[in-house]
């Protein structure tokens, strides 16, 4: 359920819906699609067509519905051959293992875009190919993609097919009528957002909407009950550590310091950063990407609670504004910020927001190159514009460009294998396994939510598809991330556990609206695409679990899930909102990446914890997966760092129904696949990882 965060046209709607940047994938030709012949220009070349890895996967699942009566603007990411795909992999692999000669040698991202990214060469071959058509061309140091910017005309001459309008369940997209193909001597691999999944791909947010939860734990609860008050007491807060958010959608940072007004409490400080791809018309980019287009389309939202905005006199009335007309907010987004800013709130905290916005004459199609990351058009033009989660990527590759954010938190994914190959592939291929390798060459630390749907992530309930086969969700299967599952928190007024934490699932929620995907529980499973990494080789599973079986388990760590002890969050705080319980498992991965910037504050203040450990960055550790399972192979450790939850499943249930779709799966004793190791209290973790004893 890809959200769409600011549409303001019908047609808007469906030109951002092939604006998601995050899930395009697709491999193969597939089977023969309506009107297959491409009705476009050739594209020149001299060696012949060449079909390309894309979006297919959805379409074969899709009803046609027929061809585009006028042009419209498109947005997508295109992959030029890297040099060295595997071996960024490699690499980061080896800078996050303990004991590896590469552990903690973290990367620059130019030295990834020249060891491992698309060559120059390739780069300016394929930028050189799209720009002839009139497509602007934006890159990135890391060289791991371009991004694309043009009309669909401009894209039916580049790739030699039409497009048109598809219906998946309630979603209706465009996307292409037959197979896209270039010259084969274009080094182009993929292209991404060239079809959506947009049903398929959502947040991990249980909203106080569907039910009443309460008012909902405060910070200092969930900081007693995880054990940050004993890192607080030793000066720990995450200063000097920057934490990012993928956002999901737009926020009012006001709202961070009127929420720890309400708790009494210190936050952190948000900055908002824009997507910026450099684009190849630039003076700082090589001569032989040519001229490209004037056209970036990438800003920060415009804020409609300003007075310049045209809907100030809307969103600026009493009561809370309409969250559709005034653009302010998205409770993703607000959960994510709040809970981190609240628990390591010494943190600099940076969300990332790629918003796109383009003006197109409303009658031809035709871009305005004058008007692009605006928030209005002029007289005949219509403004089309996606933002947040929908093109996630381009926030995932500002992440990696400038490389100042230690942790990051991401709330949001789908199934696995409806993604397609050319966004994750058997093996762990594609462009989702490269970004996050990028990521933990760094040496950022990324946390990512398992998912609120048991062991069903590829389940659609809005285009009533239940499959029974287990599903999980990726980029919590990465091997690259932390895949954090979620738990009740049975806590008093002061934050002290009353009793046993369990597996977060419809035993102890009992509290959604009953549907599919608002009551089921923490999200975990085996993987079918991802092999299963050396920190997690040797694993045997108990309980009526199933094996890995050579394949990546999820989730490896568990925090605060469910709604009956969600933390509290809220919404147009300053606008008169209420603050009250959120959960899920969006609630859980921004509380494990606030707990790890009290870690590496701990890891930059140690005498030795840098020791080894090469560049500005000394103090990362990687991604922190195979240090949690070190720490766990050893029985005393395990018991001292981790509460090892015991209780509980994450089976789906259809439609709220008793019949579950899934068999899969249950807590046990050690490492399960409903909460991974377990719950890792802070401060024995940083005494764990530190040496340094934390009370």
């Amino acid at each position: 359920m890809f959200r769409m965060q600011r549409i303001r046209t019908a047609a808007a709607s469906l030109i951002a819906a092939s604006l998601l940047a995050a899930c395009g994938g697709g491999g193969g030709a597939g089977s023969p699609l309506p009107g297959a012949n491409t009705g476009g220009n050739t594209p020149i070349g001299s060696t012949g067509p060449s079909s390309l890895r894309w979006g297919q996967r959805m379409l074969q699942q899709a009803s046609y519905i027929g061809p585009l009566t006028k042009p419209v603007a498109l947005a997508m990411l295109a992959q030029p051959q890297m040099q060295n795909a595997a071996g960024l992999l490699s690499y980061a692999q080896q800078a996050s293992t303990p004991g590896n000669p590469n552990y903690r040698h973290f990367l620059t991202p130019q030295q990834i875009g020249q060891l491992y990214g698309a060559s120059p060469v390739n780069q300016a071959k394929v930028a050189a190919y799209f720009q002839q058509y009139g497509i602007g061309v934006g890159t990135w140091p890391q060289n791991l993609v371009l991004s694309l910017v043009g009309t669909s005309t401009q894209f039916t001459a580049a790739l030699g097919v039409k497009f048109g309008y598809y219906q998946y369940g309630k979603e209706r997209f465009i996307a292409p009528i037959g197979t896209p193909h270039v010259d084969a001597s274009i080094p182009l691999v993929a292209l991404n957002a060239l079809v959506p999944i947009a049903s398929q791909v959502h947040d991990y947010l249980i909203r106080p909407s569907t039910a009443s939860f309460g008012p909902g734990l405060s910070p200092q609860q969930v900081a007693r009950a995880f054990d940050f008050t004993g890192a607080y007491n030793a000066g720990l807060t995450g200063n000097g550590i920057g934490l990012g958010i993928i956002g999901t959608g737009p926020i009012d940072p006001t709202d961070v310091p009127y929420y720890g007004a309400a708790f009494h409490t210190r936050v952190a400080t948000v900055t908002l950063i824009p997507t910026s791809p450099e684009f190849v018309n630039q003076a700082t980019t090589p001569a032989l990407l040519g001229p490209g287009l004037p056209v970036t389309g990438f800003t920060l939202p415009p804020r409609d609670t300003t007075p310049a905005s045209p809907n100030y006199s809307a969103c600026s009335s009493s009561g809370v504004p309409n969250y559709q007309q005034c653009n302010l907010e998205d409770g993703e987004a607000q959960l994510d910020t709040e809970t981190t800013a609240s628990l390591a709130p010494g943190v600099n905290e940076n969300f990332y927001l790629a918003y796109y916005s383009i003006c197109v004459n409303a009658t031809t199609g035709a871009i305005d190159t004058a008007n692009a990351g605006v928030t209005s058009c002029p007289a005949g033009e219509t403004l089309l514009d996606a933002e947040g989660i929908s093109i996630a990527d381009f926030e995932i590759q500002q992440a990696i460009a400038d490389n100042r954010s230690d942790v990051l938190s991401l709330s949001y994914g789908g199934g696995e294998t409806n993604f397609g190959s050319a966004y994750v592939g058997p093996g762990g291929t594609g462009l989702g396994p490269s970004e996050f390798a990028a990521l933990a060459a760094e040496g950022i630390a990324v946390f990512v939510s398992s998912g609120d749907t048991g062991n069903a992530a590829c389940a659609v309930p809005g285009a009533g598809l239940y499959p029974t086969t287990p599903c999980v969700s990726y980029p919590a299967t990465d091997t690259n991330v932390v895949a954090v599952g979620g738990v009740n928190l049975p806590v008093d007024g002061a934050g002290n556990l009353l009793g046993e934490i369990t597996a977060w699932a419809d035993q102890t929620t009992l509290g959604g609206d009953g549907s599919f995907g608002n009551n089921i529980g923490s999200g975990g499973g085996v993987s079918v695409l991802i092999p299963a990494p050396t920190w997690q080789a040797g694993l045997t599973l108990t309980g009526g679990n199933p094996q890995l079986g050579g394949f990546r388990g999820i989730p490896d760590i568990s925090m605060d899930a469910d709604p009956l002890s969600g933390q509290a969050a809220g919404m147009y705080i300053a606008y008169g909102g209420t603050i009250g319980a959120f959960g899920g498992t969006s609630l859980a991965a921004p509380q494990a990446a606030a707990q790890w910037a009290l870690v590496l504050q701990a890891c930059k203040q140690s005498a030795t914890c840098g020791n080894g450990s090469t560049g500005p960055y000394s103090y990362r550790l990687g991604n922190p997966a195979p240090l949690f399972y070190q720490i766990a192979s050893a029985p005393a450790n395990y018991v001292s760092v981790f509460k090892d939850v015991k209780y509980g499943e994450n089976q789906a249930n259809q439609n709220g129904s008793l019949a579950p779709i899934t068999g899969c799966c249950f807590s046990t004793p050690g490492y399960d696949l409903v909460t991974g190791l377990g719950v890792p209290m802070t401060g024995r973790l940083i005494t764990a990882i530190t040496q340094t004893p934390v009370n």
